[in-house]
């Protein structure tokens, strides 16, 4: 069967924009009372705006508590409520700079772990998607199966968002006659590959039924709370833009070391997934395996290609 070829490939523009100031008086948290950060010493505005800011928001930012806090309060949300993502505690504030960057450095913090958290949901559930629909049944798998949006970025709209993309891939793969290969897949989405099946009306990005969480989006109010401002791309398929100032490397300052108990969480190897549980997987490593060998590949991707050639066929 002959398809038309589509590549959409995301632009790689780094998006790095000044630290603002702006904002609005906290009032959320305990009474709205603001808690000095440490180092902020008396609070006043001496000396470099920019630079006490900067000062605040790298401390802010170390907090690797805050980031757990958010990772595992995207982990534990696994149906469509409760959502348990809560940044009420972290205030915005204007000044002084010190204090204004060390809680924006806080948030995004926070934020980090969360978008991470359904970052590896996605992953695990690409890859899953992938394995259930490379059959040879695979045009009635995808008639029959059906997506599940939650909107609000946990692991299980993570995890439903990526199996929905990957099993588009999967059976495509299959029908192509491409060796079974879920994480170049994987990477080629996110390089921009969208396939449609016409025949079934399934596809991927925009040809798809799948709503990617964008970073720093609060799910209880469904808007983003505060302007990507620092250089944070807006959903999985610009990876490669999200990062820090300080970026070192090709994950950039976002996906920080495991902690024990997260890994621990991630060692799990199921005979099925968790759309389809008829189904047995092939895959016989653990979601962590698939984790780190994503991390892996995507820190080689320093010049990023479509790994394969993929067909894409377009709606009429």
């Amino acid at each position: 069967m002959t398809h038309n070829l589509l590549q959409r490939v995301v632009p790689l523009t780094l998006l790095i924009a000044a630290f603002l100031f702006t904002g609005c008086p906290y009032t959320g948290g305990s009474g709205g009372v603001v808690v000095p950060p440490p180092g902020s010493g008396n609070g006043d505005n001496s000396g470099d705006a920019q630079e006490e800011y900067d000062l605040g928001f790298t401390a802010g930012f170390a907090r690797d508590d805050w980031y757990w806090d958010g990772y595992f309060d995207g982990y534990y949300t696994v149906s469509r409520t409760p959502i348990y993502y809560d940044d009420s505690g972290i205030p915005y504030l204007e000044s002084p700079p010190y204090d204004a960057g060390y809680w924006d450095g806080v948030w995004y913090a926070y934020n980090d772990g969360y978008f991470v958290d359904y970052h590896y949901a996605f992953i695990v559930g690409f890859s899953e998607g992938y394995d259930n629909a490379y059959w040879p049944d695979y045009l009635n798998f995808l008639a029959t199966d059906r997506h599940i949006e939650y909107y609000h970025g946990g692991w299980i709209d993570g995890y439903n968002d990526g199996y929905s993309e990957g099993r588009v891939f999967g059976a495509n793969d299959y029908e192509q006659g491409i060796p079974f290969d879920w994480l170049g897949a994987l990477g080629d989405y996110e390089q921009g590959v969208d396939l449609y099946f016409a025949e079934v009306g399934v596809g991927t990005g925009l040809w798809g039924p799948v709503i990617l969480y964008e970073y720093g989006t609060n799910p209880n109010l469904r808007k983003q709370t505060r302007i990507t401002q620092k250089g944070r791309a807006l959903s999985l398929r610009q990876e490669n833009n999200i990062m820090h100032t300080q970026r070192k490397d090709a994950l950039g300052y976002l996906y920080r070391p495991f902690r024990e108990d997260a890994r621990t969480e991630l060692q799990v190897t199921p005979s099925s997934s968790l759309r389809n549980t008829t189904r047995n997987l092939r895959l016989n490593i653990s979601w962590y395996d698939r984790v780190i060998a994503y991390q892996n590949q995507a820190k080689t991707r320093t010049n990023p290609e479509v790994s394969r050639n993929r067909a894409v066929r377009l709606p009429e």
